[in-house]
Protein backbone atom coordinates (compact mmCIF):
# COMPACT_ATOMS: atom_id res chain seq x y z
CA UNK A 1 0.00 0.00 0.00
CA UNK A 2 1.56 2.88 -1.01
CA UNK A 3 1.64 6.02 1.38
CA UNK A 4 0.51 9.76 -0.18
CA UNK A 5 2.23 12.12 -0.08
CA UNK A 6 1.02 15.59 1.76
CA UNK A 7 -0.25 18.78 0.54
CA UNK A 8 2.38 21.78 1.32
CA UNK A 9 -0.65 23.26 3.11
CA UNK A 10 -1.01 20.01 5.37
CA UNK A 11 2.46 20.13 6.65
CA UNK A 12 3.52 21.46 10.13
CA UNK A 13 7.01 22.74 10.28
CA UNK A 14 8.31 22.49 13.43
CA UNK A 15 11.36 25.37 12.77
CA UNK A 16 9.78 28.28 11.10
CA UNK A 17 11.90 30.75 11.82
CA UNK A 18 14.14 33.10 9.46
CA UNK A 19 17.62 32.15 8.39
CA UNK A 20 20.11 32.82 10.65
CA UNK A 21 17.91 32.58 13.70
CA UNK A 22 18.29 28.88 13.39
CA UNK A 23 20.48 25.70 12.79
CA UNK A 24 18.50 24.23 10.06
CA UNK A 25 16.18 26.84 7.84
CA UNK A 26 13.05 25.53 6.28
CA UNK A 27 10.79 27.40 4.03
CA UNK A 28 7.20 27.62 3.98
CA UNK A 29 7.50 26.32 0.69
CA UNK A 30 9.96 23.40 0.94
CA UNK A 31 8.93 20.19 1.66
CA UNK A 32 12.19 18.39 1.15
CA UNK A 33 12.55 16.90 4.38
CA UNK A 34 9.06 15.82 4.70
CA UNK A 35 8.99 14.49 1.63
CA UNK A 36 12.14 11.88 2.57
CA UNK A 37 9.47 9.80 4.95
CA UNK A 38 7.63 8.69 1.85
CA UNK A 39 10.69 7.14 -0.30
CA UNK A 40 9.71 3.76 -1.24
CA UNK A 41 10.84 0.77 1.47
CA UNK A 42 13.70 -0.50 -1.47
CA UNK A 43 14.97 2.96 -0.89
CA UNK A 44 14.95 3.02 2.74
CA UNK A 45 16.90 -0.62 3.41
CA UNK A 46 18.93 -0.45 0.08
CA UNK A 47 21.75 0.83 2.65
CA UNK A 48 21.55 -2.28 5.11
CA UNK A 49 21.68 -4.86 1.95
CA UNK A 50 24.70 -3.06 0.82
CA UNK A 51 26.36 -3.20 4.33
CA UNK A 52 25.25 -7.27 4.49
CA UNK A 53 26.78 -7.83 0.90
CA UNK A 54 30.28 -5.99 2.15
CA UNK A 55 30.03 -8.54 4.89
CA UNK A 56 29.50 -11.76 3.65
CA UNK A 57 32.01 -10.70 0.73
CA UNK A 58 35.05 -9.90 3.21
CA UNK A 59 34.09 -13.07 5.47
CA UNK A 60 34.23 -14.96 1.97
CA UNK A 61 37.31 -13.06 0.85
CA UNK A 62 39.13 -12.98 4.27
CA UNK A 63 37.99 -15.50 6.84
CA UNK A 64 36.80 -18.80 4.68
CA UNK A 65 38.74 -18.73 1.79
CA UNK A 66 42.00 -16.31 1.73
CA UNK A 67 42.73 -17.66 -1.40
CA UNK A 68 39.99 -16.28 -3.25
CA UNK A 69 41.26 -12.31 -3.55
CA UNK A 70 44.90 -13.56 -5.15
CA UNK A 71 42.55 -15.59 -7.83
CA UNK A 72 40.07 -12.81 -8.31
CA UNK A 73 42.86 -10.33 -8.92
CA UNK A 74 44.33 -12.78 -11.17
CA UNK A 75 41.20 -13.41 -13.13
CA UNK A 76 40.33 -9.69 -13.53
CA UNK A 77 44.16 -7.99 -14.01
CA UNK A 78 42.98 -5.00 -15.88
CA UNK A 79 40.06 -4.37 -13.01
CA UNK A 80 42.87 -5.51 -10.53
CA UNK A 81 45.56 -3.08 -11.26
CA UNK A 82 42.83 0.31 -12.10
CA UNK A 83 41.60 -0.01 -8.85
CA UNK A 84 45.54 -0.88 -6.89
CA UNK A 85 46.26 2.12 -8.74
CA UNK A 86 43.42 4.24 -7.17
CA UNK A 87 41.99 4.73 -10.65
CA UNK A 88 45.36 6.95 -11.59
CA UNK A 89 44.23 10.01 -9.63
CA UNK A 90 47.87 10.33 -8.46
CA UNK A 91 49.60 9.86 -11.81
CA UNK A 92 46.93 11.93 -13.62
CA UNK A 93 47.50 14.80 -10.60
CA UNK A 94 50.71 14.37 -10.87
CA UNK A 95 50.76 15.09 -14.49
CA UNK A 96 48.25 17.94 -14.63
CA UNK A 97 49.47 20.22 -11.51
CA UNK A 98 52.57 18.86 -10.12
CA UNK A 99 55.23 18.72 -12.72
CA UNK A 100 54.14 21.95 -14.02
CA UNK A 101 54.35 23.24 -10.70
CA UNK A 102 57.82 22.31 -10.09
CA UNK A 103 58.71 23.59 -13.40
CA UNK A 104 57.20 26.63 -13.07
CA UNK A 105 59.07 26.69 -9.61
CA UNK A 106 62.37 25.96 -10.99
CA UNK A 107 62.24 28.52 -14.42
CA UNK A 108 61.75 31.25 -11.38
CA UNK A 109 64.55 29.97 -9.19
CA UNK A 110 67.19 29.84 -11.91
CA UNK A 111 66.05 32.41 -14.16
CA UNK A 112 64.34 34.62 -11.33
CA UNK A 113 66.00 34.11 -8.10
CA UNK A 114 69.36 33.12 -9.79
CA UNK A 115 69.61 35.41 -12.94
CA UNK A 116 67.58 38.55 -12.06
CA UNK A 117 67.94 39.36 -7.81
CA UNK A 118 71.75 37.15 -7.52
CA UNK A 119 72.69 38.83 -10.92
CA UNK A 120 71.52 42.27 -10.31
CA UNK A 121 72.99 42.18 -6.84
CA UNK A 122 76.21 40.29 -8.01
CA UNK A 123 76.26 43.39 -10.01
CA UNK A 124 75.84 46.27 -8.20
CA UNK A 125 78.57 44.48 -5.43
CA UNK A 126 81.48 43.84 -7.62
CA UNK A 127 80.61 46.72 -10.50
CA UNK A 128 79.03 49.76 -9.46
CA UNK A 129 80.15 49.70 -5.37
CA UNK A 130 83.86 49.34 -6.20
CA UNK A 131 83.93 52.31 -8.74
CA UNK A 132 82.17 54.50 -5.45
CA UNK A 133 85.25 53.40 -3.63
CA UNK A 134 87.88 54.55 -5.67
CA UNK A 135 86.24 57.57 -6.34
CA UNK A 136 85.95 58.03 -2.56
CA UNK A 137 89.68 56.91 -2.20
CA UNK A 138 90.67 60.00 -4.73
CA UNK A 139 88.43 62.26 -2.06
CA UNK A 140 90.84 61.74 0.62
CA UNK A 141 93.79 63.45 0.41
CA UNK A 142 94.27 64.22 3.79
CA UNK A 143 94.04 68.07 3.15
CA UNK A 144 92.07 69.79 5.84
CA UNK A 145 90.59 72.29 3.40
CA UNK A 146 89.48 69.42 1.01
CA UNK A 147 87.32 68.51 4.01
CA UNK A 148 85.94 71.33 5.23
CA UNK A 149 85.14 72.10 0.75
CA UNK A 150 82.95 68.76 1.11
CA UNK A 151 80.98 69.83 4.13
CA UNK A 152 80.85 73.48 2.38
CA UNK A 153 79.11 71.25 -0.60
CA UNK A 154 77.09 69.45 1.29
CA UNK A 155 75.75 72.81 3.03
CA UNK A 156 75.16 74.17 -0.37
CA UNK A 157 73.18 71.39 -1.66
CA UNK A 158 71.11 71.39 1.50
CA UNK A 159 70.18 74.69 1.51
CA UNK A 160 69.18 74.24 -1.87
CA UNK A 161 67.10 71.36 -1.31
CA UNK A 162 65.42 73.25 1.51
CA UNK A 163 64.66 75.87 -0.28
CA UNK A 164 63.52 74.51 -3.10
CA UNK A 165 61.25 71.34 -1.55
CA UNK A 166 60.97 72.29 2.06
CA UNK A 167 59.78 75.16 4.06
CA UNK A 168 56.41 75.86 5.30
CA UNK A 169 54.92 74.08 2.42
Amino acid sequence: MAERSPKASELHYVMESAPGEAAIYIAPGNTVLHEAHYVPTWVKLSPFVAMLIGLVTALWFYIWDPAMPKRVAETNRPLYLFLLNKWYFDEIYDFVFVRPARALGQLLWKRGDGDVIDGSINGVAMGLIPRLTRLAGRAQSGYIFTYAFAMVLGIAALVTWMTIFGGAN
